[in-house]
Formats: C-alpha cells, structure tokens, sequence
C-alpha cells in the first residue's frame, strides 16, 4: 500500500519535517523558528499526508509507537511538566494539525527505555512516592540510541556487542546498550539528568538546587538549569565550536575539559553496567562535528581495553519514519 507520510520532529527553537512517499524521503527540512500556526499548516497542505507522525520527547508510560488519540493525549500533556522545553511545541503541533482530519501517529525518545532493569530505573526515594508520582528513570533521545545501536550492529554483522552510544548536541545523554537493548542511559525523570550540556547544568548536588530555591523562586531555577546553565554558564556562549577553537584560554579551557570529562565519566562508568565495551559511538551535532571533542573524551578511557569507536550521523526521522511503518504494518 502507498502511503503519503509527514514527519514532524519538533525542538524547542526548530521545526524540522521530512516527506516520504513510496517509502522513500521527497523532502526533508529544518526552519529555525518556534512553533507557527502558518508554517504548520503551509507544510501540512503542500504534501497533504495521508499520515502525520510527531517524535514526542515524553511519553511517560507509554512504550510503543501508538495513533494519538485524545486519552494518549492527555498523556502528553500529563508529562509536559517534565520536558518544559520540548513537549508543549510537540502538542501544539498535533492540535494545529487536527483540523486537517489526518490519523497521527506519536513515535516516543523515551521507549527504548521502556525496559530498563529495576535497578537502573529506579531512585532510592520512599515506595509510595515513586508509585504515586510515576518517578522512575524514562531516558530520552531513545530514538537516536535505537537508530545508532540498530547501525552499529548491521554494519559490524553481530548482535552480541557491548555498546555505549553518546548522543552530543544541545541536549547530551549516554546510553548502554547490550544486544541491541538498553540497560542504563543518563538521563533520567527529566532531561536534566546527566552529563554537562549546553545550557543544561546536567547532574548537580540535589542540595544545590535546594539551596537555590529558597534563594529565587521555582521557576527561576528551573529556568537557570535549563537555559542558563551548563557550557553557556561556564563559558558564555553556547557555540561549542568557538568554545572548542578558543580552548587555550583558561575560560573556554574549563568549559571544554569540564564537558569532555563529564561525557568520560559516564561512558567509563556504562563498562561497568555492560561488563566491558565493544564500541564506542558519537551521534549528535557535537558528537558527529566536533573531532577535538571527541578526542579529549577518548583522552580519559585510555585505562579501557581496545574498542572500537564509530561516528555515526543521527537520523531521526528515518528512525521515526520505520518505527511508524512498524505500527501501519508495511514494512
């Protein structure tokens, strides 16, 4: 059966959209822009999809690729308080696109998570609030890990492989995967959980953030985590390839050191949770540009035995666009 499907993989400052017909992307794009009603409806009504697929950052519970319905909705919106700078763009996106009366269809970052051991998934806070606020470890950029792993594994012709994925751009978070499934990741409840980012403080001293809001309101600190912390907080700028070039300088030393030791740390820590590791791969707009960073992290591991390192171009919509065929049974 031919189909018409429309990819919107929605950021907090970007819409990117990718066409497939006949199973084949005809146009793919990204507009540095927030969410518009215009933009949306203008791509929606060039292609006329049959099908409209969202990447949805989180998901909650929700574990599979599903038609978004107004129950799962509903679940989107319940999980938004946890993803401030992506969710509420992807929701508006389906809400515009609702009055096209096209099926659509969510493909979840947080689902290759789904299945994390209970003793990676869990946080050590009393039973009766975990279960009643739904705490737990969700991970996110699950659809880069899967998409790089699923690569790692096809191009190498193996399925047993100890593999540790680093997704690298705006957002930062490892992965460990073994055989294909995912066994620990850094992120965690939020995206906040992890290594350094951009302007993300990463993983801090709960007591720290404590301390700051008896300081300044909530909403001020969940701000300065989010967008004002991170390599823009140590550096004051968020061009990691001005950061990188001026690294000699003992401002842009710290913020490049502090970052790569930061990403060193957790890859270190994942040959522990996978008993080893087979390979070492870098995705994401850092992790695929940057060679100096990529170098200092290696830097740090060289106590490890040999492994095998791959840069890998994430794909996301291709990723999005297979893991929908799975739904709608084409493949």
């Amino acid at each position: 059966m031919k189909r018409k499907i429309l990819i919107f993989n929605i950021g907090s400052k970007t819409i990117k959209y990718a066409f497939y017909e006949n199973n084949k992307v005809r146009e793919k794009k990204i507009i540095y822009t927030r969410v518009n009603r215009k933009i949306i409806e203008k791509i929606v009504g060039k292609f006329n999809p049959d099908i409209i697929v969202h990447r949805i950052v989180h998901g909650g519970p929700i574990s599979k690729p599903c038609f978004i319905t107004p129950s799962i909705l509903k679940k989107i919106k319940k999980y938004s308080r946890f993803a401030p700078l992506h969710n509420p763009h992807e929701i508006r996106t389906i809400e515009i696109c609702r009055k096209f009366g096209i099926k659509q269809i969510g493909v979840f970052d947080t689902a290759f998570f789904s299945e994390l051991p209970e003793k990676t998934k869990t946080y050590a806070l009393p039973s009766k609030i975990l279960k009643k606020y739904k705490i737990r470890r969700y991970g996110f950029h699950g659809i880069n890990h899967q998409y790089v792993s699923e690569q790692i594994l096809k191009q190498m012709r193996k399925k047993n492989l100890r593999i540790v994925t680093c997704h690298l751009g705006a957002g930062c978070s490892i992965s460990a995967v073994l055989n294909g499934k995912a066994v620990d990741t850094s992120m965690g409840l939020t995206p906040l959980e992890g290594p350094c980012m951009v302007t993300r403080s990463g993983s801090i001293d709960p007591g720290i953030i404590l301390f700051l809001i008896e300081k300044f309101s909530f909403r001020n600190v969940e701000k300065m985590l989010n967008k004002k912390s991170g390599l823009f907080a140590l550096s004051g700028i968020t061009d990691v390839e001005k950061i990188v070039a001026r690294r000699r300088s003992k401002k842009y030393k710290l913020a490049f050191e502090f970052f790569c030791y930061n990403i060193a740390k957790y890859i270190a820590s994942y040959t522990a949770a996978l008993n080893g590791i087979d390979v070492l791969a870098f995705s994401g707009g850092i992790g695929e540009a940057s060679k100096p960073v990529r170098q200092k992290v290696l830097s740090y591991l060289k106590f490890l035995p040999k492994f095998k390192v791959f840069v890998i171009k994430a794909n996301e919509e291709e990723a999005i666009f297979k893991e929908a065929l799975k739904l709608l049974k084409l493949r």
